[in-house]
């Protein structure tokens, strides 16, 4: 009798009279065994398609006994037919156990009660469910293994690369290698191992895997409870009738940014009723799964990532992304000074400025943002969540593009000779939020722009609609340096001139077009940036990242082509600053080309004529000859192909979609079978160098409207992703507790490898405050870090106190610190001072305990701190109550 292969199954056995025991004991053991049979064979399979042996076969060393090479053609056939007999061995076992499996369950539904058989096979299946999960997962890792040995062993590795999509032809192997070697790219004197560059070359969206820990189970509370309140605060408005202030009021966008206030709903039992089954099943999935730790990186690659670390972090190199290419760019922090010097030494572009002056350009935009905003109406709350009282400086950095430099000479290139595209990074300035409300209200005007492309999909409706002659002629422009190059003012004109004719076409949420205009305004003379400690404003053109950068540039450019639609090309349009252009002569052509170089000082366009008939536009690749036009698929030779990687720690589905996304656009862009084919082709080698396998043809269904529109309504549990096999356990958990119609999971991936080491602010991480309490026990720079939960210590007694805030913890601290000194008695520091010092001065310092955004989760976690730590200087009732449903949680959390 075949044996159980999970030990929970005796369980299924507790209540089984004797005389039935062997019977449903077999009935189970088989139905195991057929799990396990499968997938052997499917592995047996994949090694069959991929040329790739097991080891059962290898270790046969027939070739030893032959005086032949293991790799000798004659042994490897001898070993290919031992792995088709063991493939029909496994095929009969396997059909011969469903046989016996299927009379024996038939057996037991006959000879057992209805309940006690329902209730066996539910929980037979489940165990079978883990046990499959298991053993592919063992399995998956195993194949890996002998691919990645039977690559290096074979010198003809393109045979053991995955086929491509529906059966296409593998194009040749050097065409491979030209993708492989260029997905890092090293400037300068840096220099890094083969396993730091083996490990960037995963791309910049890989995500190491996350195991179950502490850290992750903060996580998840965090999430619950914050859905915990969401469905109470739904709960509550669906039970209270609609008041008509409410429907009258003006609606404003939902607000993307954390909030800093929080008040505990009201509880609801229904809700708290299905939330505490949800809250324990969740519980079970994790304690169940804590032990299993894996690793979707090899040790090579743990060590490259270690030693990228050490670097960036002792000041040898900067690691950022290309501008085009979308590789890693590894250059000494000596060279990026230097290219950053030179960029900045530009007084026509920069000029530098002070401290004081960026605090002044905060008040003023604070308060012009309060008046305007009470004047036109707006929820008072809703202009307090805009308003940042204590804002970041925006910093500078730079991407290099990649695509301009000289291959030979890239070790050895002065810094005057790189060229980079300039950042400002505006997130958490003064400008971050204000600029996305009003962003919301301008970009309403990009559809009234009649050259403006929102995606390829509209190019290629404007292009088949349109009727061309038999000689017509078609280039592409571009904008050399957009943003640096427009003129703010003139910008400003275009943006109100749209606004003037199509005012009443959109939502203004109470604004009028000169409020707007006024704001605007502000937000575009914030521009004080930060950089290595010396404060610059910008004198001319728009910053990259600044929100309304885009539209305000889309509108000017719309003011630049107006000459040349009057006269009226067979087609042009724009997508930002790369326009398409189709004209009837050669000539037009050169007319509209100096028009539009002659609409401002500053902007210059460069032109692309057709190389061998095709010329490159956005995604594609058009050929116009005689009237007619083909498109393919088109990738950019600066592009380095990198998109999210097979072993990255994203769900599945995501993975699915962004390979199924890929060779859905290079098949809809075409419009002839060859072009389609050898888009095709394209998308499988892209396929293939980021570690997927073969993509099976598949039939797909349409996706469902009706549940789409529904699910966009559910809200969302946030819960890091761990494994696909976890996150369908918390579904089911979902399901138990009746919330799958009102919850979607959401998983949330661990930091991939570009949020874990590139640092736009490497220059500008420094301590905010003076006698700081913070930054000598850490890094320099965390008592600027916003949304922690941190601990002060009274360095005379050690009595603690454990507090959290949303705003700059210096700021927090200066609070903490400025009662100490007055004593006042209404705050932990000052009571402390006067009850244990008597009134005498005490040093104290901080640690960060956590960093979370949300203040659901971090007010929940500052309870679960202060109730293990019992911190002496906290009130008993200063933070929230833990419900009894996170309460088990508090011992999985490393408190």
């Amino acid at each position: 009798m075949p044996r159980f292969y999970d030990k929970r199954t005796w369980n299924l056995l507790e209540d089984v009279q004797p005389n039935l025991f062997s019977l449903v004991r077999g009935a189970l053991s088989l139905r195991q065994k057929v799990v396990i049979t499968k997938q052997s064979l499917l592995f047996l399979k994949r090694c069959k398609v991929k040329n790739v042996l097991p080891n059962f076969i290898t270790n046969k060393k027939i070739g030893e006994v032959c005086n032949l090479s293991e790799d000798h053609p004659r042994i490897r056939n001898i070993y290919q037919s031992i792995l088709n007999v063991v493939i029909k061995q496994k095929q009969h076992l396997l059909y011969s156990t469903i046989l016996k499996c299927v009379a024996k369950e038939g057996a037991c539904k006959r000879y057992l009660d209805q309940q006690s058989w329902r209730r066996i096979e539910g929980g037979s299946r489940r165990i079978c469910e883990s046990i499959r999960s298991n053993t592919k997962s063992a399995l998956c890792a195993k194949f890996e293994k002998l691919l990645d040995r039977f690559r290096i062993s074979d010198s003809n590795a393109e045979s053991s690369l995955p086929v491509n999509h529906q059966s296409e032809t593998i194009s040749p192997h050097n065409e491979c290698d030209n993708i492989r070697t260029a997905r890092v790219t090293v400037l300068g004197c840096a220099q890094i191992s083969d396993k730091a560059m083996n490990f960037l070359s995963l791309g910049p969206s890989f995500a190491p895997t996350q195991n179950i820990n502490a850290v992750t189970i903060r996580k998840v509370v965090g999430g619950l409870h914050k859905l915990r309140d969401q469905l109470r605060i739904r709960s509550k408005r669906n039970d209270q009738p609609q008041s008509l202030g409410t429907v009258s009021r003006r609606a404003l966008p939902p607000i993307p940014f954390p909030c800093s206030f929080y008040k505990e709903p009201d509880p609801c039992p229904d809700v708290d009723i299905k939330f505490r089954i949800l809250s324990s099943g969740v519980l079970s999935v994790l304690t169940e799964n804590k032990r299993r730790c894996h690793s979707n990186l090899t040790y090579d690659q743990w060590q490259g990532f270690r030693e990228i670390r050490e670097m960036v972090n002792c000041g040898t190199i900067r690691l950022s992304v290309s501008d085009k290419g979308g590789e890693f760019v590894v250059m000494s922090q000596e060279l990026d000074r230097e290219i950053t010097e030179l960029h900045l030494t530009d007084t026509t572009i920069n000029r530098r400025t002070t401290q004081n002056e960026f605090h002044s350009q905060c008040k003023r935009l604070n308060h012009i943002w309060t008046t305007i905003g009470k004047a036109a109406g707006l929820n008072e709350r809703f202009l307090s969540r805009l308003k940042i009282e204590n804002p970041n400086c925006p910093v500078f950095y730079s991407m290099i593009k990649t695509h301009k430099l000289s291959v030979p000479h890239i070790t050895s290139m002065p810094a005057n000779e790189y060229k980079i595209r300039p950042i400002v990074s505006c997130v958490g300035g003064p400008t971050d939020r204000i600029s996305w409300f009003l962003n919301k209200i301008v970009s309403q005007l990009l559809p009234m722009i009649p050259s403006h492309l929102t995606n390829t999909r509209q190019f290629l409706t404007r292009l088949h609609n349109t009727d061309f002659s038999q000689n017509c002629v078609i280039e592409s422009f571009d904008v050399s340096s957009l943003y640096t190059n427009v003129s703010t003012n003139d910008a400003l004109q275009a943006l109100h001139e749209m606004l003037g004719s199509h005012e009443r076409q959109i939502e203004t949420y109470g604004l009028s077009r000169t409020r707007i205009m006024t704001l605007v305004k502000e937000c575009l003379n914030c521009n004080i940036f930060k950089w290595s400690g010396r404060y610059f404003s910008q004198i001319r053109g728009l910053a990259m990242e600044q929100r309304l950068a885009p539209v305000l540039a889309v509108c000017f450019m719309s003011k630049i082509e107006e000459p040349v639609l009057a006269r009226l090309p067979l087609l042009y349009c724009r997508y930002i600053d790369d326009c398409c252009v189709i004209t009837s002569t050669q000539s037009e052509m050169d007319e509209c080309f100096r028009i539009l170089n002659e609409q401002s000082q500053y902007i210059r366009l460069t032109r692309e004529t057709p190389q061998e008939g095709w010329l490159p536009f956005l995604n594609t690749h058009l050929k116009l000859s005689k009237g007619m036009v083909q498109v393919k698929w088109y990738r950019k030779e600066s592009s380095k192909n990198i998109i999210l990687h097979a072993r990255s720690a994203h769900p599945i589905a995501v993975k699915r979609a962004v390979v199924r996304n890929m060779f859905k656009t290079a098949i809809e862009v075409c419009n002839g079978e060859a072009e389609r084919q050898e888009s095709k082709r394209l998308a499988s080698i892209i396929m293939r160098e980021n570690g997927y396998a073969s993509q099976k043809q598949r039939q797909r269904k349409a996706p469902n409207v009706s549940k789409t529109h529904v699910r966009g309504k559910k809200l969302p549990l946030c819960i890091p992703f761990v494994s696909d096999r976890i996150s369908n356990a918390i579904r089911q958990c979902l399901v138990r507790a009746q919330l799958q119609d009102d919850v979607v999971l959401v998983n949330i991936p661990n930091d991939n490898i570009k949020r874990q080491l590139v640092r736009n602010r490497l220059y500008d991480r420094t301590c905010l405050s003076q006698r700081c309490v913070v930054c000598p026990y850490s890094r320099n720079g965390d008592c600027a870090k916003t949304g922690v939960i941190y601990q002060i210590e009274c360095l005379n007694c050690h009595a603690t106190y454990i507090g959290e805030t949303g705003r700059p913890l210096h700021v927090r601290i200066s609070e903490h610190l400025a009662s100490k000194r007055r004593e006042s008695l209404v705050t932990p520091l000052g009571k402390h001072r006067h009850e244990d010092h008597n009134g005498n001065d005490f040093d104290v310092r901080c640690t960060i305990l956590a960093h979370e955004p949300d203040i659901s989760a971090r007010k929940t976690l500052e309870a679960f701190w202060i109730s293990v730590r019992d911190p002496r200087m906290n009130n008993r009732n200063e933070h929230i109550s833990i419900t009894t449903d996170l309460m088990p949680f508090i011992s999985l959390c490393g408190l």
